[in-house]
Order: C-alpha cells, then structure tokens, then sequence
C-alpha cells in the first residue's frame, strides 16, 4: 500500500505544471503511511495549506471524516467502484492497482472556497454549499455521492456537476435556495431516491443536459432549465416549469409543454441499456444495440447527433470516476528481499488517463 500511494502522489506532482506554484498535500490514515495529514479537516484547516493547493486523497477502506472549505482548493480522489469483489458495489477491472477509494464523509463549500474543485472524490454523504459571494465557481466531477448535493437558503451561482454518480441520492436546490448558472452534465442517477428537486433554478443559464438515470421511484421538480439528451428512467412525471425540454428519453408517459421536442416517451428501459447483474453498475447504463437513445441526442459542440445519457456527447462520463492524472493498475513487489542483494525488481503500470 505505501508504495502505491507513494507512486499516485509523485505522479500526481509530476504531471499537474498547472498547479506547479501550489503545493500537494497527502491524506492518509492506513497505519504505518507516514503521510502530511490523516484526516480532512486537519487539512483543510491547518494554515501552511493555502490557497491553491491540492490535497490528494490516498486509498483507504475509512473516510477522512468532514471539513467546511473556506479556501479554493483542489480534491482528489482515487474514483469509485475497484475491488471487483465487492458484491454489492462491483469493481471496474484494471482501473488502478488499489481496491480502496479515496473517501469523505462529507464536504461543506464556505465563504472562500471559490474555485475550488473535487475531482474522483467517494463522498460517502453530501456535499453543501454555504459560500458566497457568487459565482462560487465550484466544481465536482467524478465523484461519488452518497446523499446528496444540497444548496443553502441564499443566492448562489456557478455549480457545475459533471461525470458523478448518484447513488440514491439527490440534487436539492428549493424555492428558499435559488440556484443559478447550474451545469448538470454526464452524471448517473441510481437507485429509487437518486431524484432532483430544483424548484430554485433562476435565470436563463442553467443546464441538465447527457444524464442517465435508473430506478428511479421518486419524483423530480425542475424549473428555467434548459433538458436535453437525457434518459429519465423514472417511474413518476417529471415536474417541469418554464423549462426547454429536447430530445430526451421518459420512461414515463411524461406529460410535455407544446414547446418541448423531439422526446420519447413511455420508453421501455429493458430496450435503453445493457443492464444486468453482472460488471459495475455503472458499466451497465452503456447502451445496448439497438437502443433507442443512440444517436437520438442534440448537437453538443462538434458531436452532431450524439448518444443521450451520460455516455454520449463531448465529454462522457467516465467508468469509476478515475482522475484524468496517472494512476497506478498493476504493481508486482517482491516478497523479500534476495538473500545477499541490497535491491530488489519492482514492476509496475501506469495509464494517464486523459
């Protein structure tokens, strides 16, 4: 374990020029890993780590417990979905050499934290927003979340969501909590609670658009959102007020403004995705063939006609939430060192990722 987290961080320092002014902190709490910190908060608090820096999240089966954010930092985690023996949340194969995700209990955006970013991080419950001024400017992407994302009863703006997986949890924003500039793209929503309630989109800017949904028993509510290229498999309507709602897939007999187009309803979702009961989860919201959402999707940038759901468009979502930094998949140690030799051959993989 020492030297594959040891491998992640100096691959994670070489690779990242953008951040070479800032420094890398690692957060490690397996007993034996001398590490800079061993808990979130500690991190996040302590002053020699300011703004700009990254804290990289080392693999380990205990959370790092929970911080408020008051300084733009970057978070990175290990993705999701490894250990290919976990029977209830099936592993992606050959992703990284670690089993063990980088995790949180959960994570508050405080006045300060604008600009900060999540990327491959386990949030094992939520992540808040209690920051301001706006825009925030705050990013999750690949990441994991156990809960839910919940805004707070104040204005804020700029929140962008990409490439995340919902398990049973929610994206909140009520009438008390008006959001807006809010990109929700490329993300899977599992499980009978993975719902939204967004009745406190404002403006003109928000988007929800390439998400993928399964399972789904709850209902959503979405207001002045431009919808499109997303497959709603969810057994009730979905709400919709003063929205754009183009060439998505219901499950649903959905009930549709006039101005709404070219969407399908009443989907059979056995014919939408692979499915199953074996690989990851997330594997199993890949198209199947035939599938009525390939190619069924808007233009998006220079991909015409793209796939709905989270896999298609410009930037799909991405198997186990892996970082787009260099990840360690397979190392081969020694037991012991040879008898009468000061060395010893290690082997080991690497992928970038990008």
């Amino acid at each position: 374990m020492r030297k594959i987290v040891a491998g992640a961080a100096l691959l994670a320092a070489i690779t990242m020029p953008q951040l070479s002014f800032a420094k890398i902190w690692r957060l490690n709490n397996n007993a034996g890993v001398t590490a800079d910190f061993t808990n979130i908060n500690a991190a996040v608090t302590n002053a020699s780590v300011v703004s700009g820096d990254t804290i990289h999240l080392e693999a380990s089966a205990t959370d790092y417990g929970s911080a408020t954010l008051t300084k733009r930092l970057v978070i990175i985690g290990l993705g999701y979905f490894h250990d290919p023996a976990n029977t209830s949340y099936p592993g992606n194969t050959g992703l990284q050499a670690s089993t063990m995700p980088g995790m949180v209990s959960s994570l508050t955006f405080g006045t300060g934290s604008n600009g900060s970013k999540c990327i491959g991080v386990q949030f094992n419950g939520s992540a808040g927003f209690n920051a301001n001024p706006s825009p925030l400017n705050i990013t999750l992407e690949k990441c994991f979340i156990g809960t839910g994302v919940f805004f707070p009863s104040t204005a804020v703006s700029a929140v962008t969501i990409r490439k995340c997986f919902f398990n049973n949890a929610r994206i909140e924003a009520n009438t008390a909590n008006t959001l807006s500039d809010f990109v929700c793209e490329n993300n899977i929503f599992y499980s009978t609670f993975a719902y939204l309630s967004l009745p406190g989109l404002t403006g003109s800017n928000n988007i929800f658009r390439n998400n993928s949904f399964s399972g789904v028993g709850a209902a959503s509510t979405i207001s002045n959102c431009y919808v499109a290229n997303n497959i709603f498999g969810t057994s009730p309507n979905i709400a919709f007020t003063n929205c754009t709602i183009k060439n998505n897939l219901f499950q649903a007999n959905q009930t549709l403004p006039p101005t709404a187009t070219n969407n399908q309803i009443n989907v059979n979702m056995t014919n939408v995705y692979v499915g199953g009961t074996t690989g990851s989860i997330d594997s199993r919201f890949a198209l199947k063939s035939g599938s009525p959402a390939i190619a069924a999707g808007l233009t998006v940038g220079a991909v015409t006609t793209p796939d709905c759901g989270a896999f298609g468009a410009t930037d799909p979502y991405k198997l186990s939430g892996i970082p787009n930094i260099p990840s360690i998949y397979a190392l081969t140690v020694p037991i012991s060192i040879p008898a009468g030799s000061n060395t010893m051959n290690v082997t080991f993989s690497t992928r970038s990722n990008n």
